[in-house]
């Protein structure tokens, strides 16, 4: 079997939710892919679910040390056999026509670099806690809303592969998602999402994002600060969506005025 597409899975202490991630890609409908699943040093039994559950499509590696998530990834990015990268978070759990849906949209879109969808949100049973968000869907909404709020999900998303290795790959710091959306905007390349849900996104009190939420604003901050210009010019946003409204007023309106008084 020639695979269509590599999924891109890095694994660290993924015990409690392993299970369920790797059976939602084994049963995918499209059935010519490849896992590059990568082993980054877990503590717990992940690495013993994963060769029990693995078949022949799964490639399993180990790092030697711990090199954290954008590390991994970029691993994965060099050793993929085929033009596709689909991301994959160890805690999710795929739809079964994810990679079909994805697959087919990119051999349909030569000009998209990358197409992601919307998704739900579970709890730590798989419980449904949010119905889908409602992304932009067409590369130049992106664009634009993403000056507001971060409207692509990586983990429900599959990647050229030539876009990704043209920018660099990932920036081996937290937000390292945001980083490269960003990189591939100010690339100049053209991003996507399928208007339907494919993903079941976990929140959980492990999740890199829950334990370092502040770091992590401060990383993208500093990501819209390094691509901002350079993808809106001067209408480049001074901070990262996400915040409140009210939160992103405040923060404006301190700026302006040290601003007044450094004159």
């Amino acid at each position: 079997m020639t695979p269509l597409l590599t999924v891109g899975l890095p694994i660290y202490n993924a015990e409690a939710y392993l299970t369920e991630c790797l059976q939602s890609i084994k049963t995918q409908t499209l059935k010519e892919f490849e896992v590059i699943a990568i082993l980054d040093c877990p503590t717990d039994k992940s690495a013993e679910i994963l060769r029990q559950h693995a078949d022949s499509r799964f490639r399993i590696l180990e790092n030697e040390r711990n090199l954290g998530t954008a590390r991994t990834i970029n691993r994965i990015i060099e050793l993929s056999s085929t033009e596709l990268l689909a991301r994959m978070d160890s805690d999710d759990v795929m739809f079964p026509e994810r990679l079909q849906r994805q697959f087919d949209y990119l051999n349909e879109h030569p000009e998209i670099a990358a197409v992601g969808s919307y998704f739900n949100k579970i709890d730590e049973r798989s419980r449904e806690i949010e119905s889908p968000f409602v992304f932009p869907v067409t590369p130049d909404e992106i664009r634009e809303r993403f000056r507001e709020y971060v409207c692509f999900q990586h983990g429900a998303a599959t990647f050229r592969l030539a876009p990704l290795r043209a920018v660099g790959g990932f920036d081996h710091t937290l937000a390292e998602d945001l980083y490269v959306t960003l990189k591939l905007l100010a690339g100049g390349y053209q991003l996507a999402n399928i208007p339907e849900p494919l993903l079941s996104y976990r929140i959980h009190s492990q999740s890199i994002t829950f334990a370092a939420e502040e770091a992590t604003l401060r990383a993208a901050d500093e990501a819209y600060r390094i691509y901002g210009p350079k993808i809106w010019g001067e209408r480049a946003p001074d901070y990262v969506g996400g915040r409140t409204r009210l939160q992103r007023l405040r923060r404006r309106m301190k700026r302006n005025l040290s601003r007044m008084f450094t004159k």
